[in-house]
C-alpha cells in the first residue's frame, strides 16, 4: 500500500484535504464524460432512509461509502440489509479491479456485509469484457503485486510487470497499485517513451481512502501519462458509461434511469458518471474522498451537482448549520 505521492499532472492532494483532490480530478477533466445539462439543486438529507421513497433501485460505491480500507463505515451494512429485507434491488458499483470477485466478496463479508457476487458490478468485470475484443496474440505486461490472480481475465499471454517493459510486450494492463512506487513508475514510463504501447487502466480512481490516509490508485499513477509518454491510455470503470450499463442490465427489472440513484464519495467518478448515464446521484461526505468538502463551492467550480448530499448511509445527527450550507 502506497500513501498518495505527487501526481505529475496536478498539485499533490494532501491526505485528508478534499479540495486538493478535487483539483487533481479537475486537472484531468478532459478525460471524463461530458456533463449533461443540469436543472436540479443539491438537497441535504441525513441518511439513506430519507431517499427510499424516491427511487426503485440503488447503486453504491464501495470505498468511502461502505468502508474505509478494511473498516466498515458505521451503519452501512445495516442500511444494505434493510434494503434487502424490503426487496429493494441494489448493486455495488466499484472500481475494485485488483482481485477476483470471490475474494472481493469474502473481504466484505469479513467486514460484516452480507453480499454475494451478484451484488457486485466492478471495473474488473468491464475490463474482462473489453479484453475479449483485443487481439488474442497480444502479450500483456500486468501491473499488479506479486502473486496477483488474473485467471478470470482473458489474458492468454501475460506476465507481471515490475516496471520496465520488454520488447515482446504488446500492451500494459494496470490492474492494481499495491506495492507500486515512483521508481517502478519511472521505469515503466521510460519504456513507454522509448516504445509507446497501449496502456489499459482498470481502475480510473486517483485515490482511495484507507485508515492510514489516501492511497494512490492506478488512475492516479496514470494521470497525464499520455502527455508524458505518447502512449494511448484506455480507462475502464467509473465514470465511464459501460460500468453503469452493466449495473442497470443486472437489475431484476428494467427501470427508468431517473428512478435509480447512484451513491458515491467522489464528484468526478460517482456523481459525474451517474449523471452522464442519465441516473440520479448522491454524494456521501462523511468518511471518504469528500470528507469536509464544501460541496456548494465544489459544484460551482466543476458544474457537477449531485441531487442529494448525505454524510453516511445510516442516519446521523447533522447540525442545522451544516444542512443549510449544503442545501
Amino acid at each position: 500500500m502506497n500513501v498518495l505521492a505527487p501526481m505529475p499532472s496536478a498539485d499533490t492532494p494532501p491526505a485528508g484535504d478534499p479540495w486538493y483532490l478535487l483539483q487533481a480530478y479537475e486537472a484531468e477533466r478532459a478525460l471524463w464524460p461530458a456533463l449533461p445539462r443540469l436543472a436540479h439543486q443539491a438537497q441535504f438529507v441525513e441518511g439513506l432512509a430519507a431517499l427510499r421513497d424516491h427511487y426503485d433501485a440503488f447503486l453504491f460505491d464501495a470505498f468511502g461509502v461502505l468502508n474505509v480500507g478494511q473498516r466498515a463505515i458505521a451503519g452501512a451494512a445495516q442500511a444494505l440489509a434493510t434494503l434487502r429485507r424490503a426487496g429493494v434491488p441494489f448493486r455495488i458499483v466499484s472500481n475494485a479491479a485488483s482481485i477476483p470477485k470471490p475474494a472481493l466478496v469474502a473481504r466484505y463479508r469479513a467486514m460484516g456485509f452480507d453480499l454475494t457476487e451478484t451484488d457486485w458490478i466492478t471495473s474488473r468485470d468491464v475490463t474482462a469484457e473489453a479484453l475479449h475484443a483485443c487481439p488474442g496474440h497480444w502479450r500483456w505486461a500486468v501491473v499488479a503485486p506479486p502473486g496477483a490472480d488474473w485467471h478470470d481475465l482473458p489474458l492468454a499471454q501475460a506476465r507481471r510487470c515490475d516496471g520496465p517493459l520488454r520488447d515482446g510486450d504488446d500492451a500494459v494492463l494496470f490492474l492494481a497499485a499495491q506495492g507500486w512506487d515512483e521508481a517502478a513508475q519511472a521505469r515503466l514510463e521510460g519504456s513507454l517513451r522509448a516504445q509507446p504501447r497501449p496502456v489499459w487502466v482498470a481502475n480510473p480512481d486517483l485515490i482511495s481512502p484507507w485508515e492510514g490516509g489516501w492511497v494512490r490508485e492506478p488512475g492516479g499513477w496514470c494521470a497525464g501519462l499520455e502527455a508524458r509518454t505518447g502512449a494511448g491510455v484506455h480507462r475502464v470503470g467509473k465514470p465511464f458509461g459501460a460500468i453503469f450499463e452493466h449495473a442497470l442490465a443486472s437489475l431484476p427489472v428494467a427501470l427508468p434511469r431517473t428512478r435509480v440513484l447512484m451513491l458515491g464519495d467522489t464528484l468526478h467518478t460517482d456523481v459525474l458518471g451517474a449523471l452522464a448515464a442519465g441516473l440520479h446521484a448522491a454524494l456521501v461526505t462523511g468518511a471518504g474522498a469528500s470528507t469536509g468538502l464544501d460541496v456548494a463551492r465544489a459544484s460551482d467550480l466543476t458544474g457537477i451537482v449531485p441531487h442529494w448530499v448525505l454524510p453516511a448511509l445510516g442516519a446521523t445527527s447533522v447540525p442545522a448549520a451544516s444542512a443549510a450550507r449544503h442545501a
